[in-house]
Formats: C-alpha cells, sequence, structure tokens
C-alpha cells in the first residue's frame, strides 16, 4: 500500500498491477481536488464606507443555483484565464451598504490567444439583472441567498497565511454574522505577530515537528525501541511571553489501535515537558487572543506526529 497525508485526508492507493505511467495518472486524478483546496485562493473585493477590503468567502459559490446562473452568463471557460487560485476565472466586487451586501460587477480574467495576453471582462449589476432579477436594487445584486455565521473581511499585510483557501489573517480585519445577505453581527479586530518562535503555522509545522521528535527522551520508553507511537496534539496554550503552558494530546501505539487520552501517562507527561523546554514558541495576537495558531487555519491549532527513535534525524 502507498499512503499519502494531506491535511486531515488519507489517500490509499494499491499498486499492485499497475504499471508506473498509470499509477501517475491515478495519483494526479486523485490529488486534483485536494491541490485546488491547498491553494490560497483570490479574495472578492468589497467596498465598506469607500474604502476597499478583501472578502475572505465566495458568496457566489455559496449557493449552486446562484453560481450556476452568473456562470451562465458569462464566456465560456475555455476563453477564461484561471488559475489554482481562481479556478472559476472570475472575482466579484461587492459593497455594504447600510449593513446589506450588494454585488456591483464580476470581473472576468480572460486570455486572448493570439495576442497571447490578458484582459478583463466586467459585468456590472444591470447586466446581472437577467439571470438574477429577483435580487436586483439600486445598489446592486442584493445577496439575499446568502448567510455565514463567521464571515471574515481583511485589509494590511499578511499576518498568517495557509496554503489553501480564504485560510489567512490580516493585520485589520472584521468579523461578521450575515443572514440573508444582512449583516446583522460584526466584531472590529486588530491582528499582530508578537514574537517568533517555534511555529503551528504552515510554514514552520515541519520544522517544530522535527524538533518535538529529535528531543522527546526515547531513553525512558523502551517500547519505542520497536513501537511506533502516533501523537495527536491540539489546543496549545501559551503565555504571551511564548512559554508552551498545556495541550490536549491523544495516542495509539501503531496505525490501526486504539487512541488512548490519559494526562497522566508517561509519554504524554514526557511530550508536554519536551515542549516546555522549546523556547520561545510563536505568539499571534488574533481576535483579541494570544494564540500559536490562526483559527482561521486548516489545520487549526492541532498536529499528527509520529514517535520512534528509529526516526530521530539527531543519534
Amino acid at each position: 500500500m502507498f499512503y499519502i497525508c494531506i491535511a486531515d485526508d488519507l489517500l490509499i492507493v494499491t499498486m499492485k498491477r499497475l504499471s508506473f505511467v498509470r499509477y501517475a495518472c491515478l495519483l494526479f486524478l486523485l490529488l486534483l481536488p485536494l491541490m485546488a483546496r491547498a491553494t490560497g485562493q483570490i479574495a472578492d473585493d468589497v467596498i465598506i464606507n469607500g474604502e476597499k477590503w478583501e472578502l475572505l468567502g465566495s458568496p457566489l459559490s455559496y449557493n449552486d443555483s446562484i453560481y450556476n446562473r452568473v456562470d451562465s452568463l458569462l464566456p465560456k471557460h475555455e476563453g477564461r484565464s484561471w488559475s489554482t487560485a481562481n479556478w472559476s476565472g472570475f472575482y466579484g466586487c461587492w459593497e455594504i451598504v447600510d449593513s446589506c451586501l450588494y454585488l456591483k460587477k464580476i470581473v472576468v480574467n480572460m486570455w486572448d490567444e493570439d495576442k497571447r495576453e490578458r484582459y478583463e471582462l466586467v459585468f456590472d449589476a444591470d447586466t446581472l439583472r437577467s439571470v438574477l432579477g429577483e435580487y436586483y436594487t439600486e445598489h446592486g445584486i442584493y445577496a439575499g441567498w446568502y448567510s455565514r455565521e463567521k464571515l471574515i473581511i481583511g485589509r494590511g499585510e499578511l499576518v498568517t497565511y495557509c496554503h489553501g483557501g480564504y485560510l489567512r489573517n490580516h493585520e485589520e480585519e472584521l468579523v461578521v454574522t450575515v443572514e440573508n445577505g444582512r449583516i446583522t453581527h460584526q466584531e472590529h479586530w486588530h491582528n499582530k505577530k508578537v514574537m517568533e518562535g517555534w511555529s503551528l503555522s504552515e510554514g514552520g509545522l515541519t520544522k517544530t515537528g522535527i524538533q518535538i521528535r529529535d528531543s522527546f527522551p526515547y531513553d525512558q520508553f523502551s517500547e519505542l525501541d520497536t513501537v511506533l507511537v502516533i501523537v495527536h496534539v491540539s489546543n496549545v496554550s501559551l503565555t504571551p511571553d511564548g512559554h508552551f503552558e498545556d495541550c490536549d494530546v491523544m495516542f495509539t501505539r501503531g496505525r490501526g489501535k486504539q487512541w488512548e487520552e490519559d494526562p497522566n501517562h508517561p509519554i504524554v507527561v514526557a511530550l508536554k515537558e519536551t515542549m516546555r523546554k522549546m523556547f520561545p514558541w510563536e505568539v499571534l495576537y488574533l481576535h483579541g487572543k494570544y494564540t500559536i495558531c490562526s483559527p482561521t487555519e486548516g489545520n487549526g491549532n492541532r498536529f499528527t506526529l509520529a514517535l520512534s527513535k528509529r526516526r530521530r534525524t539527531k543519534e
């Protein structure tokens, strides 16, 4: 068996009776949906009180019927200039007026094969009225089909970035609740990175995991000479000055075994002590809280690690 682990997805591919070419093609097809999800997506624009922000979500993709109606109006997919950061080949421009979300226009990225250059086509609200007539108003296309408990609108420099979807945080963010196109609740936050250190963000997690694995006191556990212990760490808490405080740990002794939760188990105690000795940890200030990881990241504040004496990179 061949295993590929991407985020929380586990693909299992049987290699028996597959030629290399067939295996490579099968692997590509299996990975394609995950590749799409694992790319940071271009945000829609939204105007609030005359100022431009990024809408970290896609109201047009929220409802299949709405999306298909809009898509039918736009040029065929073959002529659009698309990428893994924008599979549809277009983006929306919105405005919030009197706490209501309106679509002002759609911008389609096009490719001229003869001139070998990109250009844009703009479809304004009056044009979109032909497929979204029931939502048409003097302010634009009212997003009455769209509801979201937690929609993030950001601007400024990036504080965190996860290579997938809209999983990132800006210096300034509005966290809003949308009910049938109307903003019913809003929080205004200023985010920042307080200090650098051991990180659980996408860019630093591998280095942090290797440090934990290599620093673990294997000599105290003879079973780790032959048994692979897999630990799942979540809810990591730390102090504002970068010291590890605590975390939740589940572990299993080998693949396919039952997960155990015992905060007093020697392996769990040793793991936490290993993390406690690592200093400093990265500290972020996001949405009014000191944290080690963005609350919007796909993996969140958790990671999985295999503990095995044979897997150490340092002897």
